[in-house]
C-alpha cells in the first residue's frame, strides 16, 4: 500500500480523522481513553464532542499542527498525530506552584472527572519534576500542558487498527524526530505499555515508569475499579540527533 502524509489545513478534515481516533483507542482498548475522551451517552455523540473540543484547540493555537496519513488508493485517513510546535516559548518557574488540573470535559462532580484530574495531573507533575531542559516531548497529557523553553510535543497519535504494522505510525513519529533533530534537542515520550516497543524501534530508551499516587480517603468501589486498571506509563528518551543506546545516561534523576 502507498501512504501519503500531509498537514491538516481545514476543519472539515477532522470529520474523517475522529472516527479513526476512537477506533484506534478502543482496539486494543486503551485504559486512558475514558479519561481523555469519555463516552457519556452514545459513541456518535462522544466522537462529535471530542472532535469539536480538539478543533477548538487547533484553531486557537497556531502552534498546533495536525498531521494525517492517507492511503492513496482508497483516500481513507489511516492515521493522524497532533504535534505542538513551540520554539522560543517562555517556561514557567519549575519550582512554582501549578494550578490543579481541571478535566472540564467530564461531568461535573463525577468520580470519572476526579480520577481523570488525578491521572492527568499526576502525569504532568511527574514529567515537570524531571524534564527541565529544552526537549521535544510526546506526552499522554498534552495538549493541556506545555512548559519547555523550546519543544515539539506529540500530544496524540492514532493509527487505524486495520493499517498497523505498515509504517503509518513510523511516518507520524519520524515527522517529529526530524523536527527535534533540526532543533538540536532531546526527545521525551510518555508511552503506554503496548506502544513502548514501537518507540524503542524508533530509537527511544525506556528509562523510568511513571508513578502516580491515586490515594484518596474512603475510595468507592468505582474508584478502586479505575485504580485496578492498567494505567502504567513509561518515560522514554532519545538523545540529541541519534538513537538511544544501552548505558546512555539520562539528563535527570530517575530516583
Amino acid at each position: 500500500m502507498n501512504f501519503q502524509l500531509s498537514e491538516v489545513t481545514s476543519e472539515s478534515e477532522f470529520d474523517a480523522i475522529w472516527p479513526v481516533h476512537f477506533k484506534a483507542f478502543h482496539n486494543p482498548y486503551n485504559t486512558f481513553s475514558k479519561f481523555f475522551n469519555p463516552i457519556h451517552t452514545s459513541l456518535d455523540k462522544a466522537i462529535t464532542t471530542s472532535k469539536e473540543r480538539h478543533v477548538r484547540m487547533w484553531k486557537a493555537n497556531l502552534a498546533c499542527h495536525w498531521i494525517k496519513v492517507v492511503e492513496t488508493k482508497s483516500e481513507k485517513v489511516v492515521g493522524a498525530a497532533c504535534w505542538m510546535l513551540n520554539v522560543g516559548a517562555h517556561a514557567p518557574n519549575p519550582n512554582g506552584t501549578r494550578k490543579p488540573f481541571v478535566a472540564n470535559w467530564h461531568i461535573e462532580g463525577s468520580e470519572e472527572k476526579l480520577f481523570a484530574e488525578k491521572l492527568i495531573g499526576g502525569l504532568l507533575g511527574f514529567v515537570a519534576e524531571r524534564v527541565t531542559r529544552p526537549h521535544v516531548g510526546m506526552y499522554l497529557s498534552c495538549p493541556f500542558f506545555l512548559r519547555d523553553l523550546q519543544h515539539l510535543v506529540l500530544s496524540q497519535m492514532i493509527v487505524h487498527p486495520d493499517y498497523r504494522c505498515q509504517g503509518v505510525g513510523r511516518m507520524l513519529i519520524q515527522w517529529g524526530i526530524r523536527k527535534s533533530d533540526e532543533l538540536g534537542v532531546e526527545t521525551v515520550v510518555e508511552a503506554v505499555p503496548y506502544a513502548a516497543p514501537v518507540y524503542e524501534k524508533l530509537g527511544f530508551g525506556q528509562v523510568e515508569q511513571v508513578d502516580i499516587d491515586f490515594t484518596i480517603d474512603n475510595p468507592s468501589d468505582t474508584w478502586k475499579k479505575y485504580q485496578s486498571e492498567d494505567l502504567r506509563a513509561f518515560l522514554m528518551w532519545r538523545p540529541v540527533g541519534r538513537d538511544y543506546q544501552e548505558g546512555d545516561e539520562v539528563p535527570w534523576s530517575t530516583t
